[in-house]
């Protein structure tokens, strides 16, 4: 008797916690997932953090918790994961009743991108792990990991003749309509810039000052389209960080700055290009617009997608190339802007398996660009 009635009371038991489980596993259960920051650059360590709460009277002994996101951000606990073309975690957690829990997990941006989490599952199991029951959870969780910027000293030297050639034209380019102040005469000054009535007034010569022509910008030309069946992803990846580097040095100098390329948003799978711009808030925005190219999507051919921007851009338009193509129709491309009298310079980025090899009339405004080892 006594027997039967234990093995009725473990029935009963069951039952009910089935019933329970079945019913209540899910009510006033939440779970968050947030990166520590909303940006970061390559290389930078940053914390996910996996929040569960638990609002209710009962506990949730066995409980799941389901995600995915990209294998270039890479953690530094591999327990519970799987890593394929994705990342995979799989967290085996017990939560009681009315409990908040939350899990850090560190991990290392290895690579630019724009990452996401889209959603996340939560499994639950009854006390006999007789059954699973799975909720879904929408997400929207966004990382920005822009490009690193590439070494400031190596860039240093081409970057100040390219700023030198810049410079010159704003001074040649002058607004006689953009007024901006008064200064002393120098003897490198005209005479239709002498300001006769503010002379007049304090005994010396004074000469206006002009803002420069606000149609000056630097085009930041960048092809990511490869000459042979290899894809070069570390030459890709090195034209992205020239760019990123390059843009915020002529803007850091004050210098209306625009991006073109080739490659396309992983988010819209549109041609990416950003618009002439200055201060942070530019900087920003191509630093977002470089992180979201991606590679794996089908690059166009470079000179058809660029072509009207390199050769109907006004005069005192600079144009930097970035390319490590260098097939015949690019080079026919700039043997055409140099017809035209374009001030231009084409960075090539390179590696043991791609060298110069462009025209000797090219070679003046080439600048060669080896990956750091």
């Amino acid at each position: 008797m006594i027997i039967l009635s234990a093995m009725l009371g473990a029935l009963l038991l069951y039952l009910l916690q089935n019933y329970l489980y079945h019913k209540l596993w899910n009510k006033n259960l939440s779970v968050s997932i947030n990166f520590s920051e909303e940006k970061a650059v390559e290389g930078d360590e940053l914390i996910l953090y996996e929040t569960i709460i638990n609002k209710k009277l009962l506990p949730l002994p066995i409980l799941k918790v389901k995600f995915m996101t990209s294998k270039y951000l890479n953690f530094l606990d591999f327990n519970n994961s799987i890593v394929t073309d994705n990342y995979y975690r799989n967290d085996l957690i017990s939560i009681m009743m009315y409990q908040k829990l939350t899990r850090s997990l560190n991990f290392r941006c290895l690579h630019r991108g724009y990452f996401t989490i889209n959603n996340a599952d939560l499994i639950c199991s009854d006390l006999f792990i007789t059954f699973e029951a799975v909720k879904n959870y929408d997400m929207d969780i966004r990382l920005y990991v822009y490009p690193k910027p590439v070494d400031y000293i190596r860039l240093q030297a081409p970057f100040n003749k390219m700023l030198g050639t810049v410079l010159a034209k704003r001074f040649i380019n002058e607004d006689p309509f953009e007024f901006r102040s008064i200064r002393e005469y120098q003897s490198y000054d005209t005479l239709k810039t002498v300001n006769w009535k503010a002379s007049a007034k304090t005994g010396s010569l004074k000469v206006n000052v002009y803002d420069y022509t606000s149609s000056q910008q630097v085009k930041i030309i960048i092809n990511l389209e490869s000459d042979s069946i290899w894809k070069h992803e570390d030459l890709q990846e090195e034209s992205i960080r020239l760019a990123v580097s390059l843009a915020s040095a002529f803007i850091d100098q004050g210098i209306q700055t625009s991006i073109y390329t080739n490659g396309r948003d992983i988010i819209t799978h549109e041609i990416l290009n950003i618009p002439p711009g200055s201060g942070n808030n530019h900087i920003k925005a191509i630093n977002e617009l470089l992180a979201r190219i991606d590679t794996i999507l089908p690059i166009p051919a470079f000179v058809p997608v660029i072509e009207e921007n390199c050769l109907h851009s006004s005069e005192n338009d600079y144009l930097i190339f970035i390319s490590f193509y260098q097939k015949e129709d690019i080079r026919r491309l700039l043997l055409t802007s140099l017809e035209k009298k374009a001030d231009f310079t084409w960075i090539i980025p390179t590696n043991q398996s791609v060298t110069v090899k462009a025209d000797a009339v090219l070679i003046p405004y080439i600048i060669p660009w080896e990956l750091a080892p």
